[in-house]
């Protein structure tokens, strides 16, 4: 490694820092060469070309053998669009990333991440200006590209298909480059506010962006920054929760094939056990009763029981209960500001300096949910507060029922809604700093090098949280000798315990949420270091044109430290149905790199020949973790008549294996509610053989509604190795030169990776141990069921029935393989009409497949995404838009195509309806030049009020998915723009 750092100086050519200064036409293969090329010049072998995001040689062609689209930032702002994600989103290729949107809950919450084709995250490689950034990820390479002030952006380009042997690892579907304005020389300030038709969702967004030259025009300065406020938006905002639906075993089904839906629709759905109300379980009347305002007991009732019989963690539609979605959060709160800055100065014409910097800080605020036990042991490792005879709080209709019963101990189940909701809370600061030296050699041959620094902190706060020994001792009361109550626990006592009423529902003491509440607090810090020498340009001239080559070397050290509370560490703040425990990691990695690239014209100005360039590269790397790997591409373009260009590339990526895969250490957790088990009544009778397998695994009959899920151990795995995709792309772009400002482009691609890393989910791994051909597989070795009905169990101390699964194995593994192919197509055409320009845009993809193997040539054993309705075959955007000099008028169409809720579902009867409907959203957009350099934007989203589709699939279902369709409904946007 120390020839890595011996070598640690280097990137992009002098060429690639002259891109990205003017205006772009929204053509998605071609307006990324167009964007530069204005200003580059026209000679080819000279370095006056430009480089383009997929390759590192200077060039002046407006096409390239790897697909490229473009979304233009001032494009997207005009339709509404708040941020770098929001503006991505509406490209098809896009999928369903991390953003404001994504659950209060999870490690990278209050990110803004790219997730190319559907197929993760962490298979997609952000750039800024054509550098890797530091990961704002707990655990993956992901970038927050939230932290890129607004103003400073000047487009994204969007490359399909492997382009590690550019980049370097994680550009296995692809890459995304955010590029930056550079030498501005005039000052635009923008702010702009919106909220949605109901008054709420309000954002406000300030931004600046500045620049000048100096020293003779040999200096220049770019500077920008951006505030940005988003309030929490709440599934109460917009649905009731009590008209929840769920899709639950159906009672009328009698068996396989029967015509009757497996699983059917409930509406209004809800337990008795999760009310707010204190409650309790009397198994010898099979009732449950609840405590009323009044102070007296109660049965608990459903208007429409969904139960064959009376059972203790019963659940109904309509009547007693609650179900767990009210307090569900759709949109994440979030304040955050950023700042970034570029200096460079030419020492002469043939040597710069350059240095910039990237600064933001973020404040993120998610709600989580209420603290909520029962009578499972999994609750704190004891179950829900018991109600003794002594306790002073006790309420006499309780105590009379204890007596007339003979019962010394009660227990009682409850929400606890009358203390405050656990928050999510993340505080991030991400610094960037590099600087580069460059120049040329010749008029045709140039060198770079540079070193970079990125980290990121994250102070992770989980507010609100019951510290357990405090909580138990605070709930179990008795009468003290002053008559008073006190906790039973003598040293508790002396510690300072407040006793809690567990059958009270007003809002706590400030003493006692003081005691029996604190925070969690975690810190995270993720470091990068990057550096690198490039030499690039042309080495001669062939008699198609000059030979253009690119050659480097890189140097990377990574490291990620996560620090947890010492409470939750010692069990105080995490435990079962509360917070999830978390690691203690302190690792990184170095990683040195070498590559190259060549540009070899093979025809030129020949008969169906105008122009035949073939496109090579190939980079070797070398890591600490996983030792060596190698990443190649080869891509050809052809342009056999003018205006028709023909492109394919081939290549080979890797990814490895990201901290959280490799280090994150062992964990077993154990699931509480519902569970997905292919064994349970609404599952059993999907396919003959999962009745057989389920029979074989000593599920006689099909299991209920089982309330204490399986142990799952999950955890990294240190022998991973590297994943491997050979991706292949081929496609034309067509220009006429009969319909000016028109082109098209059609593009098919194909991505396979093998050995693939992924953790397969628990119920994925229930599923296919049964849907395969016997139950001699994996799937059912990782997993194993009770055996002893009439025994409590070692696992969960209970009886459960014959057949409940006990424990799951499901950590990190190579799997056999991912696979996504598809066709993108993309138009566009502008012409003028009348006063004024009418402009069309279309961006489109077909989604085939996309597929994980599980094992190898049993079709049974695949997992389906294609289709679903988060990655539906099919999705699209048309931009129409109207400009006059003073004024323009714009329709922003976006599509999202109809998909099956359970993909993989086995049987056409498995549910009462499984096909969820497309979406179809329309934006609007107004906009007026007042003079001087301002304009004014008014922009309409959701058009049509279009909110998502009424269906349940968990909880609270895909009606509140936000992360796939649009839950704020109509909204409303002003902008306001000043250049001067």
């Amino acid at each position: 490694m120390a020839a890595g750092i011996a070598v640690a100086l280097f990137c992009l050519s002098p060429a690639a820092q002259a891109q990205a200064t003017t205006d772009v036409a929204p053509a998605p293969a071609t307006s990324a060469a167009q964007a530069v090329a204005a200003d580059a010049g026209s000679d080819a072998a000279t370095l006056d070309s430009v480089v383009v995001t997929g390759s590192r040689i200077a060039r002046p062609e407006l096409v390239t053998p790897m697909p490229i689209s473009v979304v233009r930032m001032d494009e997207a702002l005009r339709f509404g669009a708040t941020d770098a994600y929001s503006a991505l989103a509406q490209n098809p290729a896009i999928g369903v990333g991390t953003s404001l949107a994504s659950g209060p809950s999870g490690w990278d919450s209050g990110i803004a991440s790219i997730n190319l084709r559907n197929m993760g995250t962490n298979r997609t490689l952000t750039l800024i200006d054509g550098k890797r950034r530091v990961s704002a990820s707990a655990r993956s390479s992901a970038v927050d590209i939230s932290t890129i002030p607004l103003g400073m952006i000047e487009r994204v380009e969007v490359v399909t298909g492997g382009a590690a042997a550019v980049y370097g690892a994680d550009a296995v579907t692809g890459a995304v480059n955010i590029i930056t304005k550079k030498d501005i020389e005039q000052t635009t300030l923008s702010a702009s506010a919106g909220l949605s038709e109901r008054g709420d969702a309000q954002h406000h967004t300030l931004s600046a962006a500045t620049g000048f030259k100096f020293a003779e025009g040999r200096g220049r300065v770019s500077l920008g920054a951006t505030y940005a406020q988003n309030d929490a938006l709440y599934r109460g905002d917009r649905f009731d929760w009590r008209d929840q639906p769920m899709t639950l075993p159906n009672p009328a089904n009698t068996g396989a094939a029967d015509g009757i839906p497996d699983r059917a629709h409930v509406w209004n759905y809800r337990q008795h056990y999760y009310a707010y109300e204190p409650n309790f379980w009397l198994a010898d009347e099979k009732t449950r009763y609840m405590l009323t305002d009044g102070g007296s007991i109660r049965p608990m009732v459903y208007d429409i029981y969904l139960d064959k019989a009376p059972s203790q963690f019963s659940l109904g539609s309509g009547g007693d209960g609650r179900n767990l979605t009210d307090m569900h959060q759709l949109l994440g709160g979030n304040e955050s500001t950023s700042v970034m800055g570029r200096v460079d100065f030419d020492i002469n014409d043939n040597l710069y300096y350059g240095a910039w910097f990237n600064y933001a800080r973020s404040n993120y605020d998610g709600a989580g949910t209420y603290y909520r036990d029962d009578t499972r042991t999994t609750f704190m490792g004891v179950g829900s507060a018991k109600a003794y005879l002594d306790n002073p709080f006790l309420p006499d209709s309780i105590r009379q029922l204890m007596l007339d019963k003979g019962l010394s101990a009660l227990s009682i189940d409850r929400t606890y809604g009358n203390f405050p909701v656990r928050s999510e809370e993340h505080h991030r600061k991400t610094l960037t700093v590099g600087s580069e030296l460059g120049g040329r050699f010749s008029d045709y041959v140039g060198w770079n090098v540079f070193a970079q620094y990125g980290e990121v902190t994250d102070h992770a706060v989980q507010g609100n949280v019951p510290v357990k020994s405090r909580w138990l001792a605070a709930r179990d009361v008795t009468t003290g000798a002053n008559g008073l109550p006190v906790c039973r626990d003598e040293a508790a006592r002396a510690a300072g315990c407040i006793p809690l009423n567990i059958f009270s529902t007003e809002k706590p003491s400030r003493e006692l949420l003081d005691w029996v509440l604190d925070d969690r607090d975690e810190h995270r810090t993720t470091t990068q270091l990057v550096a690198g020498a490039e030499v690039s340009g042309t080495a001669f001239t062939l008699p198609a044109g000059s030979l253009g080559f690119a050659l480097g070397a890189e140097y990377r050290k990574e490291t990620l430290k996560n620090s947890d509370d010492p409470l939750a560490l010692s069990g105080e703040l995490v435990y079962g149905g509360g917070p999830g425990a978390r690691s203690q990691l302190d690792e990184g990695y170095e990683v040195g790199e070498v590559f190259g690239e060549l540009l070899v014209p093979v025809l030129a100005d020949k008969a169906f020949a105008r122009r035949v360039d073939l496109e090579l590269a190939y980079r070797y790397s070398d890591y600490t973790t996983v030792g060596a790997t190698d990443a190649w591409k080869a891509g050809l373009i052809w342009e056999p008549i003018e205006g028709l260009a023909i492109r394919g590339v081939r290549s080979r990526s890797v990814r490895t294996p990201n901290f959280g895969e490799l280090y994150e250490p062992v964990f077993t957790s154990t699931t509480t509610g519902s569970i997905t088990d292919p064994c349970e009544a609404g599952d059993y009778h999907a396919s003959p053989t999962r009745a057989a397998n389920c029979l074989a695994l000593g599920v006689t009959t099909p299991l209920p509604d089982i309330k204490t899920g399986p142990h799952i151990t999950t955890g990294g795995n240190p022998d991973l190795a590297p994943e491997t995709s050979d991706s292949l792309t081929i496609g034309f772009v067509w220009q006429p030169s009969f319909l000016r400002n028109f082109d098209l482009t059609v593009d098919y691609w194909d991505i396979d990776i093998t050995d693939v890393i992924t953790q397969i989910s628990y119920t994925n791994i229930l599923r296919l141990c049964v849907d395969l051909p016997s139950i001699n597989n994996p799937y059912c070795a990782a997993h194993g069921r009770n055996q002893t009905p009439d025994v409590p169990t070692s696992e969960h101390g209970i009886t459960l029935p014959a057949g409940a699964p006990l424990w799951v194995k499901a950590q990190q593994a190579n799997v056999s393989r991912l696979y996504a192919r598809g066709i993108d197509v993309g138009a566009n055409y502008h012409v003028d009409i009348g006063p004024g320009r009418l402009g069309l845009r279309f961006t489109g993809t077909w989604l085939r497949d996309n597929v994980t193997e599980t094992t190898p040539g049993i079709a049974s054993g695949n997992v389906v995404s294609d289709g679903s309705y988060t990655n539906p075959h099919f999705r699209a955007t048309l931009a129409t838009s109207y400009d006059l000099e003073n004024w323009g008028i714009a329709l922003n169409t976006r599509h999202h195509g109809a998909g099956k809720a359970d993909v993989n579902a086995t049987s056409a009867e498995q549910y009462d309806n499984n096909d969820v409907p497309s979406r179809t959203y329309y934006d609007l957009s107004l906009r007026y030049r007042l003079g001087k350099g301002q304009t004014l934007n008014l922009a309409v989203q959701n058009l049509g009020d279009t909110l998502p589709p009424y269906m349940g699939f968990g909880e609270p279902g895909i009606y509140a998915n936000n992360t796939v369709y649009d839950v704020v409904g109509r909204s409303y946007s002003l902008s306001w723009n000043w250049t001067f």
